[in-house]
């Protein structure tokens, strides 16, 4: 009775991640120089505001694309600054979380938790509190781009969209916020156009250290030549002989030879002729030429 065999099931190709010609030939790999630079100065101004109203506010790992992140969900205020468009948006739970600690509420939950279910109507207190918490962060951001001992960085007046009309080709920085005491995990999503990404890996670049000098890298041609050793062979000479001939040689007997210009191999290539020598009973080669 023929027996069937079951194949097992073929697993689905892995995901390839698509390369993003913007990043072809840049240093993105020093931007988590700048996303750590950036975390500590959100933490910093955060610290503020936890030891203010005892909250426990905490920035993640920060990320940064050229493409927007999928799920993020908010308004953003958004404004031109001298080099370009800049957003942010602040999910409504984080912007409700800073006002509960700030003007007080039940164990900081209550708006929290509106958010979520049935959210409150918005008010023109949380729209200033959405604005003054956009300008803290991207003034951060944009002076870490521009000069991290400089001041502040100086904004435009940012204004509240639902459709900011980004810079074709802006680069997204992803900054998750959590707060312990409300379980809160939310974050915040900075929108740059990409002459402020260019002005950045540009600074970051700069930044590196010097590389060695290239000459002290290579090692002097003429050194290298006096140091590299390489075994020559001669070939002193070749007789063809028929093959009778050679079955009837016998110990004793003579082979007429003359001696011509010698062949000189290196590992078995044929690169110069010369001439035999002889020098106090050694033979000796001179006058090389190169082989044709």
């Amino acid at each position: 009775m023929p027996t069937s065999h079951a194949r097992s099931p073929v697993p689905p190709p892995a995901s390839v991640q698509p390369l993003d010609p913007r990043t072809l030939g840049r240093p993105v790999h020093l931007l988590p120089r700048f996303a750590e630079q950036l975390g500590e100065a959100l933490n910093e101004m955060f610290r503020g505001h936890n030891r203010r109203y005892r909250a426990h506010y905490q920035v993640g790992e920060i990320s940064i694309k050229p493409s927007a992140p999928v799920g993020s969900h908010g308004r953003w205020m958004v404004g031109d600054a001298p080099q370009g468009r800049v957003a942010c948006l602040a999910e409504r739970a984080l912007v409700l979380s800073l006002m509960a600690h700030r003007y007080g509420s039940p164990d900081g939950k209550v708006e929290a938790t509106a958010a979520e279910n049935a959210a409150p109507p918005e008010t023109s207190t949380e729209e200033r509190m959405l604005g003054l918490l956009s300008q803290q962060v991207l003034a951060r951001a944009l002076q870490l781009i521009e000069d991290p001992l400089a001041p502040d960085a100086e904004l435009p007046r940012l204004q509240a969209s639902h459709q900011p009309q980004l810079s074709p080709g802006s680069w997204f920085i992803q900054i998750p916020v959590s707060e312990a005491g409300q379980g809160l995990a939310s974050q915040l999503l900075l929108a740059l156009d990409p002459s402020y990404i260019s002005r950045l890996l540009k600074r970051l670049a700069e930044a590196l250290p010097a590389r060695p000098d290239a000459t002290a890298a290579h090692p002097d041609p003429q050194q290298l030549v006096k140091r590299l050793s390489l075994k020559l062979e001669a070939r002193l000479l070749e007789q063809p002989m028929p093959l009778g001939e050679l079955l009837d040689l016998k110990p004793g007997d003579l082979i007429p030879v003359r001696l011509k210009t010698t062949d000189v191999l290196v590992d078995g290539s044929r690169l110069f002729t010369a001439s035999v020598a002889e020098h106090q009973g050694k033979l000796c080669l001179t006058s090389f030429a190169d082989a044709e």
